[in-house]
């Protein structure tokens, strides 16, 4: 079965520093893929590569089996870590709109909409205008922009930051709901618990190298002998803790606290 995502010695560098370095990943069809690492590990870069906002200086990115194009980014929904909404459009103009550069109709985008605006507590918020909306407010109006147009593959990079605990939930929930009907998932964060909840598989990412990638459980498995727990009370090793033992045997630099935040 063709890959949700293939990426192939993909690298990125800005000048003399390497954000991205030779990076090979695979995101198979219908499963929810976590890529980790902490703040400045390269995983906004290899989204936005993914994406083709930005141009690897070398390497291979496929989506659905073949280059991005403008028809492939039909069957994607990308949410980028920084929010794109129009301050002065109200709610209702704004999840429209998005629907229509999406190629959905008005009438489809209402139907679709009709549940979700309940489901996110929006109904009162519709004629509003964005900029009157808390922050997270907006980024529960992005995400509707982000699957109006009911996409194959959605990409969303740090979607938890900046919700309230409630909002975590209600978008954990949604997420699920979007894996049981098929769909692919993949999302960056630096939090590892959010990533061993809901991940099949995840990839650790550091200073831009891949430490290693897999199923959560067999990721686990490779580092439960290396990794010392006081048993009985954690019998498999948290990803937190298996980050920081990639890192050391990796012999790259620990990383800073402004990394780690």
């Amino acid at each position: 079965m063709t890959a949700a995502i293939s990426l192939s010695g993909v690298t990125k560098r800005f000048g003399k520093f390497t954000a991205v370095d030779r990076l090979d990943l695979e995101v198979p069809v219908g499963v929810t893929f976590g890529l980790l690492g902490p703040n400045g590990a390269g995983k906004t870069t290899t989204i936005r590569m993914t994406m083709n906002i930005t141009k690897a200086d070398e390497g291979t990115v496929r989506i659905l089996g073949r280059t991005l194009d403008e028809e492939g980014q039909q069957r994607i929904g990308y949410l980028p870590e920084e929010r794109g909404l129009y301050r002065k459009m109200t709610v209702l103009d704004q999840l429209l709109f998005f629907a229509a550069i999406k190629g959905v109709e008005r009438k489809t985008a209402l139907e679709r909409l009709e549940r979700w605006i309940d489901v996110m507590d929006l109904r009162p918020w519709l004629k509003k205008k964005t900029e009157e909306l808390s922050k997270g407010m907006q980024q529960k109006v992005q995400f509707l922009g982000t699957i109006v147009h009911d996409p194959e593959v959605l990409i969303l990079d740090e979607p938890f930051s900046g919700l309230d605990p409630i909002n975590v939930v209600l978008l954990k929930d949604f997420l699920l709901d979007f894996k049981r009907h098929g769909k692919t998932i993949v999302f960056s964060t630096h939090v590892m618990e959010q990533a061993e909840k809901l991940c099949d598989r995840i990839a650790l990412i550091y200073r831009g190298n891949k430490l290693l990638d897999g199923t959560v459980k067999e990721v686990k498995a490779a580092y439960r002998d290396r990794v010392p727990l006081p048993p009985p009370v954690e019998p498999e090793p948290e990803l937190e803790k298996i980050f920081i033992k990639a890192v050391e045997e990796s012999g790259l630099a620990a990383p800073t606290q402004e990394e780690l935040r």
